[in-house]
């Protein structure tokens, strides 16, 4: 049993995913995953209501040799807001960069509070780190 339901959204667009054989939508694992989700693809400064949420990609150059480290800590910056007011737990990020492809691939995992279950994902970002 979950303490709130919502509604699965792509990790990369943001858009709702729809299962055709069940003919309806995918619930999340939960919606501790769904904030994390949401905040990893705002960019810093683009949400109108909450400028401050987001991932300021601007700081990440993936040409450059610390570009994992730094994506890393712009994503621990960004989600520690959900550490602090205890929405999430043992939040742990790993970065992988493809500089040729021109992405970062981001896996974070971390114990949704209130399910006590632990919830990992992994997704590309397609932010244009320059």
């Amino acid at each position: 049993m979950t303490y709130a339901t919502t509604r699965a959204r792509s990790g990369v667009s943001g858009e709702l995913i729809f299962v055709d054989r069940k003919g309806t939508w995918q619930n999340a694992q939960s919606p501790a995953a769904e904030m994390v989700l949401l905040i990893l693809r705002t960019p810093k400064g683009r949400c109108l209501v909450r400028p401050e949420m987001g991932v300021d990609w601007r700081r990440v150059n993936k040409l450059r040799t610390d570009a994992g480290n730094t994506a890393r800590e712009a994503v621990l910056d960004a989600l520690r807001p959900l550490v602090q007011t205890g929405f999430i737990a043992d939040l742990r990020v790993a970065v992988r960069v493809y500089p040729t492809r021109g992405y970062l691939e981001l896996d974070v995992s971390f114990v949704d509070v209130r399910l006590r279950a632990a919830t990992r994902t992994t997704l590309p970002t397609l932010q244009q780190a320059v």
